[in-house]
């Protein structure tokens, strides 16, 4: 599709629109996730303590990715609305300004972060598997640039509507990691370390991939002479963005807090077994987290054009849309999920694992449906302007599920998969709620006239 088309669907029919953008953002993610599982599937032959050591240290990528994306996020609502207001000239400069702030921001923390990348990993609760953990770390905190600004290009990239195109991006990340993982890990010796090597020139492969697509394909224009700093169409990026930054930290930094809860109730192996049954109904979860991805510019251009009906027609549709998958997909994982487990458990060091992950994953996968709630309302208070509310919920929900693990590891990792599952239905029922309230208290023109 043309940049015209893109915006042309963008600002038509939202259900199209969504279910348009939804498919292409569904296969980006999956092959995002492709990512993650490549690396635990190779890592597994390395033995247990790899695995713990790729699952200790996922929490802190995806804090770093999530930097990147939180900042696309901003940069998706942001040129949306002023796509839908018939602004290009801000939206262009909006674009602008969240690259040169990722830029930054990835250059600044990426001393820091490989200086302190083993006390990070002993914090994460690595334990005696810390010397591996930070073997695999290390190179993914030298890659922070670039892994940052691979977030931004593709959430720009979605605010002019172009899903495909950041499917494109994806699919090349996948692609060149799954080739350059068992060449580096087996063939060139380089072990655990192999493994994030791969990912980081992936990334740069995939953002190259994004940045053609602004050589006469896009409706913003990247120009040299654009790159100054403007602090108006920066503080319209970080309106949004700032909050949804701040909300995938302590998303994933909870994550460090439940992975030592488990830890410490069953060792590492306990958080191998729990690690990839979680892993898959992450999985699992993207169709969502596309309805929600797809629901973000559209309802923003809804907003831009001032059209309330169409911003709740948009929330409730992708709703429904969400919560249907989620069903089918918590289904099939209850009926049959050794299929799922297989590519972790092909070794003889982790085949014996199998049956325990198998009742993690029955368990886990009923939040589906619960869950699926919490990235589509989140994308709705993001595309209001109101991701300082995403936040909040962010972080009460995981001091929610804190408080079930910590009940739960006190008796044994089995209740901890319920946890999981409570503290879902727990999220979803609040986000909800604060999306319902926040879309009813929203007074047009508000957020459009930023």
């Amino acid at each position: 599709m043309s940049a015209e088309e893109n915006v042309s669907m963008l600002l038509g029919e939202p259900r199209k629109a969504i279910r348009t953008m939804a498919l292409p953002l569904l296969l980006a993610l999956l092959v995002t996730e492709v990512n993650s599982f490549a690396d635990r599937a190779w890592c597994s032959g390395l033995g247990t303590d790899a695995l713990a050591a790729v699952a200790i240290g996922a929490p802190v990528y995806f804090v770093i990715t999530g930097l990147g994306l939180g900042l696309g996020v901003g940069g998706t609502a942001t040129l949306a609305r002023h796509i839908g207001s018939g602004r290009r000239d801000r939206a262009e400069g909006c674009a602008l300004q969240a690259l040169m702030f990722g830029l930054i921001l990835g250059l600044v923390l990426t001393p820091i972060l490989v200086f302190l990348c083993e006390d990070i990993m002993v914090l994460a609760g690595a334990g005696d598997v810390a010397p591996v953990a930070s073997d695999y770390m290390i190179w993914l905190m030298a890659g922070t640039p670039i892994l940052v600004i691979n977030g931004v290009i593709s959430g720009l990239i979605r605010g002019e509507g172009a899903a495909k195109v950041s499917t494109i991006m994806m699919a090349a990340m996948a692609v060149t990691n799954i080739v350059l993982d068992p060449l580096l890990i087996y063939v060139l010796d380089l072990g655990i370390a192999g493994a994030s090597i791969a990912t980081v020139i992936a990334t740069v492969v995939s953002t190259l991939v994004g940045l053609m697509f602004y050589h006469g394909h896009s409706l913003i224009r990247i120009r040299r002479s654009g790159f100054h700093w403007d602090r108006e169409r920066l503080s319209d990026v970080l309106f949004v963005g700032v909050p949804q930054m701040a909300e995938y930290t302590v998303m994933y930094s909870m994550n460090l807090v439940l992975n030592y809860l488990v830890i410490w109730c069953a060792g590492s192996e306990g958080l191998a077994v729990y690690s990839v049954p979680n892993l898959i109904v992450n999985l699992a979860l993207l169709p969502a987290y596309a309805v929600g991805s797809a629901l973000v510019p559209v309802a923003s251009a809804a907003l831009g054009q001032g059209d309330r009906w169409k911003m709740r027609d948009s929330f409730h549709y992708s709703l429904w849309f969400a919560a249907l998958l989620a069903v089918a997909i918590s289904a099939v994982l209850i009926l049959i999920p050794e299929p799922m487990l297989y590519p972790f458990t092909y070794s003889e060091s982790t085949s014996y694992l199998t049956s325990d992950m198998a009742e993690a994953l029955r368990i886990i996968s009923l939040c589906l449906p619960f869950y699926s709630v919490i990235p589509v309302s989140a994308s709705f208070l993001q595309a209001m302007g109101r991701s300082d509310w995403s936040l909040v919920c962010a972080v009460v929900r995981n001091l929610v599920y804190i408080a079930l693990y910590a009940l739960g590891a006190m008796v044994s990792l089995y209740w901890i998969y319920w946890a999981v599952v409570v503290g879902s239905v727990i999220g979803g029922a609040m986000i909800y709620s604060v999306a319902v309230r926040g879309y009813s208290r929203m007074r047009p023109g508000t957020i459009a006239s930023r």
